[in-house]
């Protein structure tokens, strides 16, 4: 009996493991090859290869220059399939499955809205190295005719690989919106005009032999590990964001769809700071320190039209899930959803951006003439620009989350809240510049009616010292909207707190029934 059992074990045990691991990539990976665009493609990079072939055969001068051509005709056909193709089939695959309902059927199992973005996003990987398996000739061969070196290859299918996974988490993003009815239509022309450019812009770049000369100048230069670090960052980031996007469209309503995105936002400026760190010169750490604290706080803008008009009171599904130690509550608060923690989680992340704004704001009299570092007056410039940025956030996003107040508690006032934010910074932008016409015949200086309009505010003032009082005034102004924003930031912070005082009581019942 027992020998009769034991080959039964090893494949019960190896087919769990399977189903564990990839579920949604063995899926995904079969609908892809079964598909009438994949043999297609896999037709189309064969006969390229094959006219490739017989041109380079056939030819009696193979000099270096025609393997370089052979090199990019190579990667210019990989272009298409891992920029545009791979990319379109995962749209088309989530778009589908969200219309059929097979997504709500994998979300009702113990799938998560992560593993199941996690499988497509693998899947994208397993078609990569089936596409550049099929064209790997073509590169074999730019190689041996001297074309192009091997670091060249591996960095050009390394970068292709870090794009090809951003350009289809971003696709399955624009597809997730579609959950959204108004969005629908915007994502799907956005997605194929997107990807359709950028798959143009590539291919005729590389195609060109651009490519290569620069990618070669660049290999021998010493900031070439600073860039392509830089570059595999952001798409890096970029996937991580859209994911993160399509995550909170596919979670329900009542979930936790914010902390991924408040505590990505605090990420961000640390690996900026550790890239800094590992790749730049320290003569130079100053001025890439003051353009990473500029960068951040115009993302964090960005995330804070999101985080200040969010609903107010938390959902049953997350106070159900708030910590029950009364310090880890109190720490977790700013990254739970609702719009008064998301005001504070906001005004955190500024306070924390001062920090190294700090470090690197200038000494009076001090005077920096190194070619390539950037001088005094150039850091204090985009501090203040910084600065004045923040300002205007807190300005402007104390508007929106009154002006959300007044909006419907579901999810509906959110984006209409959101809607509403653009508008009247555009009307904060145009009524001054009307009124100067109907009254002066048109704009001829900035005047303090034109104090609301950042972009010109900020271009006139953030480089002129000894216009502070401007920089000062609007400093001051978001200081009094932060002091206005204090009562409802607390009321967020002692909903947590009785969020998890509830839970600590539901324990101490006999019954433990909460």
């Amino acid at each position: 009996m027992t020998t009769l059992a034991e080959p039964q074990v090893a494949p019960d045990r190896w087919s769990r493991w399977s189903d564990r691991l990839n579920p949604i990539l063995v899926r995904e990976v079969q609908q892809a090859v079964k598909g009438r665009l994949f043999t297609l493609s896999v037709l189309f990079a064969l006969l390229v290869v094959v006219v490739i072939a017989i041109a380079v055969a056939g030819a009696e001068n193979r000099s270096t220059e025609a393997g370089r051509n052979v090199f990019d005709a190579g990667l210019a056909t990989l272009v298409p399939l891992v920029l545009f193709v791979v990319p379109m089939q995962a749209y088309q695959s989530m778009r589908l499955e969200l219309r059929s309902g097979i997504v709500e059927q994998l979300l009702l199992s113990r799938l998560r809205p992560r593993a199941i973005l996690a499988g497509k996003l693998t899947a994208a990987l397993v078609q990569f190295v089936l596409y550049v398996s099929i064209l790997a000739p073509l590169l074999a061969t730019g190689y041996l005719l001297r074309g192009v070196d091997l670091p060249t290859i591996v960095v050009s299918l390394g970068f292709g690989l870090v794009f090809c996974v951003a350009s289809t988490a971003a696709a399955i993003s624009a597809a997730a919106q579609g959950t959204v009815p108004a969005l629908a239509p915007v994502a799907q022309i956005a997605a194929a005009f997107g990807f359709g450019l950028l798959t143009f812009g590539m291919m005729t770049y590389i195609g060109s032999g651009e490519y290569v000369r620069d990618l070669g100048w660049m290999m021998r230069r010493a900031e070439f590990a600073a860039v392509a670090s830089a570059m595999v960052l952001c798409a890096a980031a970029g996937a991580v964001l859209s994911s993160l996007t399509a995550q909170s469209f596919l979670l329900h309503a009542f979930e936790n769809r914010s902390t991924g995105f408040r505590v990505f936002l605090f990420t961000l400026p640390l690996l900026a700071v550790g890239w800094m760190l590992a790749c730049i010169e320290p003569m130079a750490w100053t001025a890439v320190l003051c353009g990473i604290v500029f960068a951040a706080t115009l993302v964090g803008t960005l995330f804070g039209a999101f985080f200040w008009t969010e609903q107010k009171a938390l959902s049953p599904r997350v106070r159900a899930h708030v910590p029950q130690q009364p310090l880890l509550a109190l720490l977790a608060a700013p990254f739970l959803p609702g719009r008064d923690r998301g005001a504070l989680c906001l005004l955190l992340y500024f306070a924390l951006l001062a920090v190294p704004a700090a470090l690197c704001w200038p000494v009076p009299g001090a005077h920096t003439f190194a070619p390539g570092i950037m001088v005094a007056d150039e850091r204090l410039g985009l501090l203040r620009m910084a600065a004045m940025t923040a300002a205007y956030a807190v300005i402007y996003l104390s508007i929106a989350k009154g002006l959300r107040s007044t909006m419907p508690a579901a999810v509906t006032g959110n984006h209409l809240a959101r809607f509403v934010l653009p508008v009247v910074l555009l009307l904060f932008v145009l009524a001054p510049v009307l009124i100067d016409v109907l009254t002066r015949g048109g704009v001829r200086s900035w005047h303090i009616g034109h104090v609301m309009n950042p972009f010109w505010t900020i271009e006139r003032f953030a480089w002129r010292p000894e216009r502070g009082p401007v920089v000062g005034g609007l400093v001051g102004v978001a200081g009094l909207c932060v002091l206005l924003q204090v009562r409802s930031m607390l009321h967020g912070l002692r909903e947590v707190q009785a969020a998890s005082a509830q839970r600590r009581a539901a324990l101490r019942r006999p019954d433990g029934d909460g």
